[in-house]
């Protein structure tokens, strides 16, 4: 999950492709369906009846104030690392009790993290500014009693297992990235191919954050989008998760976004909506590679445009071709 304070036009709702993308919303509902999978929705009205007196609502203008990761106060004791990475130094803090959830430590789960996104920048089409990328990491893990006066309400009662704040500024909840917001049980292997999954999604905003800096903004579609994008290309660089199983869960959950509302898209923060989003990324890199995503960005911040219009004067791709680029990705 990102949050960032700054403006962009798309914060009012933007129509494109045939979809309407909504911005924010002011309240966030959260309920287990009767399968007992959680589900996040933006006002308790979406929520079904029959949920509505077990599901968690709350304000996002609530409780905003979020400390930096090295004055996150963690319980029990704490380990620091400073390490030096293919991406620059990374400064790691986690308490020592949340080890027991996976099979490597925090501090190796983050280099193994680190060393995937440094390969895939390497990778052709990315500026050589990011293919030699060096900044400063500070990134905390946190167990799942989160500091509630330092961490905002909506992140505390939310089911996002880690969120950044730019410019590589990482948060990370270890029980939910180990086992989800369910708590279910898991083989440490598995916990630990989550963790690194997570890891590169929240390097990814980072990333994204390089590429825009100022016009960086409140674009959350776009945002979670990119991340999610990238979060598949990354996974792919190392061996701790299975080459392409990370774009198999995402394509899977779009072609459900897609079958369940083919034309009207309103990003709400769900996992079918982290998915969907990804594929404006995917259809450009398929046709464009890299390269193409990359220029797009450039066109952003040069003419101080919105990505679909970025899109549009870069690619000269309109909202039908981007509608039917999309659907051919999804198949």
């Amino acid at each position: 999950m990102l949050r960032c304070g700054l403006r962009i036009a798309a914060c009012a709702a933007v129509l494109w492709a045939g979809s309407a993308f909504a911005a924010d919303p002011t309240e966030l509902c959260i309920y287990q369906d009767d399968q007992g999978k959680i589900v996040q929705v933006n006002s308790r009205s979406r929520v079904p009846a029959s949920q509505r007196d077990k599901a968690r609502c709350f304000s996002q203008k609530e409780s905003t104030y979020l400390a930096k990761p090295e004055e996150i106060e963690l319980k029990g004791t704490v380990r620091k690392e400073e390490m030096v990475s293919a991406l620059g130094p990374i400064e790691v803090r986690w308490p020592r009790k949340v080890e027991t959830l996976f099979g490597r430590t925090p501090q190796r789960a983050v280099a193994e993290a680190a060393n995937a996104v440094s390969r895939a920048l390497k990778s052709n089409g990315f500026p050589p500014s990011l293919q030699t990328l060096k900044i400063d990491w500070k990134i905390v893990f946190m167990d799942e009693d989160v500091p509630e006066k330092q961490i905002p309400s909506y992140l505390v009662n939310n089911c996002h297992p880690a969120w950044m704040t730019p410019p590589a500024n990482l948060y990370v909840v270890a029980q939910r990235a180990a086992a989800g917001c369910g708590g279910q049980k898991v083989r440490s292997s598995e916990a630990d191919a989550r963790l690194t999954q997570i890891l590169i999604h929240e390097m990814g905003h980072a990333i994204e954050y390089q590429l825009l800096k100022d016009k960086f903004g409140d674009d959350r579609m776009r945002a979670e989008g990119f991340a999610s994008w990238f979060e598949q290309f990354g996974s792919d660089y190392t061996s701790a998760i299975p080459k392409g199983s990370v774009h198999e869960f995402y394509l899977k959950a779009a072609q459900a976004s897609l079958r369940q509302s083919p034309n009207v898209f309103s990003f709400s923060g769900s996992l079918e909506d982290y998915a969907r989003a990804s594929l404006f990324f995917e259809a450009i890199q398929s046709r464009r590679g890299v390269r193409g995503i990359v220029e797009v960005y450039s066109t952003m911040v040069s003419d101080s445009l919105p990505f679909p219009a970025a899109v549009q004067k870069r690619l000269g791709w309109d909202a039908g071709r981007m509608q039917s680029e999309v659907a051919r990705v999804a198949q």
